[in-house]
Parts: C-alpha cells; structure tokens; sequence
C-alpha cells in the first residue's frame, strides 16, 4: 500500500479505533494529493508470546480489550488501560504515546514498549534485537512514539507482559473539597506509595456520577446509602457542591493489596478523607470509560 502511495503520489492516513481526541485523522483541507485512509483492522492477530522472558509481539490493529482478554487467558496482562481500551489498537497506544488508567503500577505506552515496525515512505525501520533497552542512540522508538502516523504505518509492536496479578481491589475516599484531594494526592506522590489507579474527581464528575447510578431495588441498599449519606454530610460536615472523590485500584499479593489500602486511608485522613468503599470505588472506575461517549455531552453542559 506504502509503495503505491508513492507511485501515485498519493498520502496515507493511518488508522486504528478512531478513538483520537487530537484531530489527527482529519484530513488536511490545504491537501491537494489524494488522501488515502489506511485501516489497520485486519492486523489484530498476537503473533507470540514469550513466558520466560515476559514479552508479547502483536499486529497494531490489535484492540486493547481484544489484547488484554487473550493476554488473560495465558495469565498475563498488558496492564495498559486507557479510557479508550474497548476501541483503541495497539499501534494507536504507540502513534499517540498513549497513558493508562494503571500507569502506577506498569508504565505508560512508552514505558511498555520494547520494539516497533514501522513502514515508512522510504522503507521498514525494524531491528532484529527484541531487548528491552540498548546502549547506543539516539532511539527511533522515541520519535516514532507520539508521531501520530506523520512518519510511517505502525504494523507490529513488541510489549512488555506481566503475570496476572492475585488480587484486585477497589476502593473509594471522600473528600471535604478539591483543595484537600489535591493536597493528599501531593502525599501520596511524595510517599511514592501510588497503587496501581488513583484518580480524583472533581465535585462537577462526582455529581454527574451519582445521578447516573442505577436506582437500586433493595431495601437495605437504599438505606445503607441515605445513612452513608447522612453520615458524610451531617456528621462529617462535607458540602455536597464541594466534597470530591478518589478512586483507586489495588493489584498485587493479597498482602500488598491490604498494605497499600491501610496506608492511603492513613495518609486520606490527614487531610479530612474519609473511605467510601470498595462498590463506588468500582463504579467510579467504570465510570471513567463511560465519560468517553459522554465527553460531548457534558462538554456541552460546561
């Protein structure tokens, strides 16, 4: 396909999921060569995996959630996450230097990548050496990271795997305002005590949140949250158009799991934190992939 583009002296635009915020698949309208749209689906095929020295090589039409299940049923995870995980490929992680909702606990894309193939204009950029990092540079793969298909097509990556962690918990803490989530989250960086996700949302995300939750049919729910209510905001003072919320994923050995959540709940309670629990820790992580179809939307409501 490269090799006619260049015949006919026409440009090509390569795509993945479509899940681009940065307008980089918009066609140039000052352009006057014909503009070729490259889709990348049919390249959705993991190609190995290496056990023992934890590493997976995959066409870039590959889907992150398509990747991540067949990287599960070996037991292994990819550990990247982005909001767009359901749509977006793997060659989109690398063109836009893509970051993970995890990247705590594994890296963000650049971090992941151990080596690309890339089909430029002028030929294939690949090495042979499938090593996670080599002494001499300067490194293409930093150039090509982030290039948003401008320098080439992306056609296979080799990543970084990792065995399936032990234990997965959410959890949730509260917060009196913006103010004091920011400054625990300044804690938690100094202490460098990040489990794999920690998010705060702002007090507009978490009203918008709440009104989306699903009624709830059982009586002891229902009362468990008008007390869970009562108590943050009677006793605990905390204003509904102010308080804010943290959500986090532990993943790791049972034991570190149950460390990290001890030791954040320590640190949330210097700076008036109170835990909201493991269900709306869940449904706030959830609640991160929804906001993609609702970006627009609520864009549109400020």
């Amino acid at each position: 396909v490269v090799e006619g583009a260049n015949k006919f002296d026409a440009v090509i635009i390569p795509i993945g999921g479509g899940t681009s915020v940065s307008n980089a698949l918009d066609c140039p309208k000052e352009e006057t060569r014909s503009i070729c749209s490259l889709d990348l689906a049919l390249l959705n095929k993991i190609l190995w995996i290496d056990e023992k020295n934890l590493l997976c090589r995959a066409q870039a039409g590959i889907i992150g959630q398509d990747l991540e299940q067949q990287l599960n049923a070996k037991g292994f995870t990819c550990g990247h996450e982005p909001d767009s995980v359901e749509f977006s490929t793997l060659g989109g992680w690398v063109s836009t230097r893509a970051s993970g909702m995890k990247k705590n606990k594994y890296g963000n894309i650049e971090d992941l990548v151990v080596h690309i193939n890339v089909i430029t204009s002028k030929g294939r950029i690949q090495r042979n050496c499938q090593v996670p990092r080599i002494s001499s540079g300067p490194d293409l793969h930093q150039i090509i990271l982030g290039s948003e298909g401008t320098y080439g097509v992306v056609t296979e990556v080799t990543l970084k795997i990792f065995p399936l962690p032990e234990c997965r918990k959410y959890g949730s803490l509260v917060f009196p305002n913006f103010h004091q989530g920011v400054e625990f989250f300044h804690e938690v960086a100094r202490h460098r005590c990040q489990p794999a996700s920690l998010r705060l949302v702002d007090n507009e995300q978490f009203i918008m949140g709440q009104s989306m939750k699903l009624q709830s049919n059982s009586f002891w729910k229902d009362l468990s949250t008008k007390l869970s209510k009562l108590y943050i905001t009677k006793w605990k003072g905390f204003k509904i158009n102010e308080m804010v919320v943290a959500t986090c994923v532990f993943e790791g050995s049972t034991e570190e799991v149950d460390q990290q959540m001890k030791r954040l709940n320590t640190i949330a309670e210097q700076f008036g934190g109170v835990p909201a629990g493991e269900e709306n820790g869940r449904y706030g992580y959830r609640l991160t992939f929804a906001i993609a179809y609702l970006r627009d939307l609520g864009m549109d409501y400020n």
